[in-house]
Protein backbone atom coordinates (compact mmCIF):
# COMPACT_ATOMS: atom_id res chain seq x y z
CA UNK A 1 0.00 0.00 0.00
CA UNK A 2 3.05 2.52 0.57
CA UNK A 3 2.90 2.42 -3.12
CA UNK A 4 -0.19 4.70 -3.12
CA UNK A 5 0.85 6.66 -0.64
CA UNK A 6 1.21 9.79 -3.11
CA UNK A 7 -2.35 8.99 -4.28
CA UNK A 8 -3.94 9.39 -0.93
CA UNK A 9 -1.51 12.66 -0.16
CA UNK A 10 -3.22 14.35 -3.02
CA UNK A 11 -6.73 13.49 -1.91
CA UNK A 12 -8.59 16.03 -1.13
CA UNK A 13 -9.66 13.61 2.46
CA UNK A 14 -6.06 13.69 3.37
CA UNK A 15 -4.31 17.14 2.44
CA UNK A 16 -1.82 18.34 5.04
CA UNK A 17 -1.42 14.99 6.42
CA UNK A 18 2.29 13.15 6.97
CA UNK A 19 2.94 9.91 5.30
CA UNK A 20 2.83 8.66 9.19
CA UNK A 21 -1.11 9.85 9.12
CA UNK A 22 -2.10 8.60 6.48
CA UNK A 23 -0.58 5.12 7.16
CA UNK A 24 -2.49 5.19 9.73
CA UNK A 25 -5.11 5.89 7.85
CA UNK A 26 -4.49 2.56 5.15
CA UNK A 27 -4.63 0.63 8.22
CA UNK A 28 -8.31 0.84 8.67
CA UNK A 29 -9.09 1.13 4.68
CA UNK A 30 -9.77 -1.87 2.80
CA UNK A 31 -8.79 -2.51 -0.62
CA UNK A 32 -12.51 -3.28 -2.57
CA UNK A 33 -13.02 -4.17 -6.89
CA UNK A 34 -15.71 -3.73 -8.54
CA UNK A 35 -16.06 -5.12 -11.74
CA UNK A 36 -18.14 -2.55 -14.89
CA UNK A 37 -21.37 -1.99 -14.24
CA UNK A 38 -21.29 -2.66 -10.62
CA UNK A 39 -23.33 -0.71 -8.52
CA UNK A 40 -21.36 0.41 -5.44
CA UNK A 41 -23.89 2.44 -3.63
CA UNK A 42 -27.60 2.84 -4.55
CA UNK A 43 -29.53 6.07 -3.74
CA UNK A 44 -31.82 5.90 -0.91
CA UNK A 45 -29.80 2.94 0.86
CA UNK A 46 -28.20 3.37 4.24
CA UNK A 47 -24.43 3.15 4.31
CA UNK A 48 -21.49 3.40 6.64
CA UNK A 49 -18.50 3.60 4.18
CA UNK A 50 -16.70 6.06 2.33
CA UNK A 51 -14.46 5.35 -0.79
CA UNK A 52 -11.19 6.66 -2.25
CA UNK A 53 -10.88 5.13 -6.58
CA UNK A 54 -7.32 4.14 -6.52
CA UNK A 55 -8.07 3.02 -9.97
CA UNK A 56 -10.99 3.00 -12.83
CA UNK A 57 -14.13 5.42 -13.08
CA UNK A 58 -17.46 6.09 -11.65
CA UNK A 59 -20.39 7.78 -12.59
CA UNK A 60 -22.79 9.56 -10.15
CA UNK A 61 -26.72 9.23 -10.78
CA UNK A 62 -29.45 11.03 -9.30
CA UNK A 63 -33.17 9.68 -9.30
CA UNK A 64 -35.30 12.36 -11.64
CA UNK A 65 -38.46 11.37 -9.49
CA UNK A 66 -39.48 12.34 -6.31
CA UNK A 67 -40.55 9.23 -4.11
CA UNK A 68 -44.47 8.58 -4.52
CA UNK A 69 -44.40 11.10 -7.92
CA UNK A 70 -43.96 8.22 -10.08
CA UNK A 71 -46.76 7.87 -12.92
CA UNK A 72 -45.80 4.67 -14.31
CA UNK A 73 -43.04 2.16 -13.94
CA UNK A 74 -40.38 3.09 -16.05
CA UNK A 75 -40.24 6.75 -14.08
CA UNK A 76 -38.33 5.14 -11.60
CA UNK A 77 -35.82 4.34 -13.74
CA UNK A 78 -35.11 8.00 -14.81
CA UNK A 79 -32.08 8.39 -13.50
CA UNK A 80 -29.51 11.35 -14.42
CA UNK A 81 -26.06 11.22 -14.77
CA UNK A 82 -23.98 13.97 -12.86
CA UNK A 83 -20.44 13.46 -13.20
CA UNK A 84 -17.90 10.94 -13.66
CA UNK A 85 -14.98 10.34 -11.11
CA UNK A 86 -11.78 8.47 -11.69
CA UNK A 87 -8.45 7.90 -10.12
CA UNK A 88 -6.69 11.13 -11.93
CA UNK A 89 -9.39 13.91 -10.24
CA UNK A 90 -8.19 11.84 -6.03
CA UNK A 91 -11.88 11.11 -6.62
CA UNK A 92 -13.58 10.84 -2.71
CA UNK A 93 -17.24 9.37 -2.23
CA UNK A 94 -19.63 8.71 0.26
CA UNK A 95 -18.20 11.22 2.54
CA UNK A 96 -21.17 11.78 3.72
CA UNK A 97 -21.99 8.34 5.45
CA UNK A 98 -18.79 9.33 7.74
CA UNK A 99 -21.13 12.38 8.95
CA UNK A 100 -24.28 10.73 9.86
CA UNK A 101 -26.55 7.65 9.59
CA UNK A 102 -28.46 8.30 6.98
CA UNK A 103 -29.46 7.02 3.44
CA UNK A 104 -26.88 7.57 0.15
CA UNK A 105 -27.79 10.53 -1.73
CA UNK A 106 -26.23 9.43 -5.35
CA UNK A 107 -26.28 6.06 -7.00
CA UNK A 108 -22.56 5.14 -7.92
CA UNK A 109 -22.12 2.46 -10.68
CA UNK A 110 -18.63 1.27 -11.66
CA UNK A 111 -18.20 2.55 -15.40
CA UNK A 112 -14.95 0.64 -15.57
CA UNK A 113 -13.04 -2.22 -13.68
CA UNK A 114 -12.72 -0.16 -10.22
CA UNK A 115 -9.94 -0.26 -7.69
CA UNK A 116 -11.14 1.72 -4.27
CA UNK A 117 -10.24 2.09 -0.55
CA UNK A 118 -12.90 1.65 1.88
CA UNK A 119 -13.47 3.20 5.30
CA UNK A 120 -15.63 2.73 7.34
CA UNK A 121 -17.20 4.78 9.73
CA UNK A 122 -16.62 2.75 13.02
CA UNK A 123 -13.23 2.02 11.95
CA UNK A 124 -12.77 6.06 11.08
CA UNK A 125 -14.09 7.09 14.23
CA UNK A 126 -12.26 4.74 16.42
CA UNK A 127 -9.18 6.24 14.85
CA UNK A 128 -10.40 9.79 15.54
CA UNK A 129 -10.63 9.04 18.72
CA UNK A 130 -7.53 7.42 19.34
CA UNK A 131 -5.82 10.17 17.10
CA UNK A 132 -7.78 13.52 17.90
CA UNK A 133 -5.64 15.64 16.21
CA UNK A 134 -5.53 13.24 12.42
CA UNK A 135 -9.55 12.63 13.35
CA UNK A 136 -9.48 16.82 13.53
CA UNK A 137 -7.56 16.96 10.45
CA UNK A 138 -9.62 14.93 8.26
CA UNK A 139 -13.01 16.25 9.18
CA UNK A 140 -11.47 19.61 8.42
CA UNK A 141 -10.89 18.48 5.13
CA UNK A 142 -14.03 16.48 5.02
CA UNK A 143 -16.04 19.74 5.74
CA UNK A 144 -14.19 21.66 2.54
CA UNK A 145 -15.39 18.49 0.43
CA UNK A 146 -18.72 18.69 1.21
CA UNK A 147 -19.00 22.85 1.76
CA UNK A 148 -17.87 22.50 -1.93
CA UNK A 149 -20.26 20.10 -3.02
CA UNK A 150 -23.52 21.98 -1.51
CA UNK A 151 -21.41 25.40 -2.57
CA UNK A 152 -22.16 23.24 -6.29
CA UNK A 153 -25.61 22.13 -5.92
CA UNK A 154 -26.57 25.72 -4.77
CA UNK A 155 -25.61 27.13 -7.69
CA UNK A 156 -26.72 24.41 -10.07
CA UNK A 157 -30.27 25.11 -8.11
CA UNK A 158 -30.47 28.80 -9.17
CA UNK A 159 -29.74 27.70 -12.76
CA UNK A 160 -32.44 25.32 -12.93
CA UNK A 161 -34.60 28.19 -11.03
CA UNK A 162 -33.35 30.78 -13.80
CA UNK A 163 -34.51 28.36 -16.65
CA UNK A 164 -37.58 27.49 -15.10
CA UNK A 165 -38.44 30.76 -14.47
CA UNK A 166 -37.93 31.60 -17.93
CA UNK A 167 -39.99 29.02 -19.46
CA UNK A 168 -42.71 29.64 -17.51
CA UNK A 169 -42.41 33.83 -18.54
CA UNK A 170 -42.20 32.27 -22.07
CA UNK A 171 -45.08 30.26 -21.44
Amino acid sequence: MEKYMSLLQETALFMSLSAKEIGKVLEIAREVKFAEDDIIMKEGDFGDTLYIIRKGTVEVAKCLTMEGMEDDDRAMEKNKVFTRLDESQHAVFGEIALLEDTKRTATIRAVTDCICYEIRKDDFLRLAEEDNQLGYRILLNLARIVSARLRKADEDTIKLTTALSIILKES
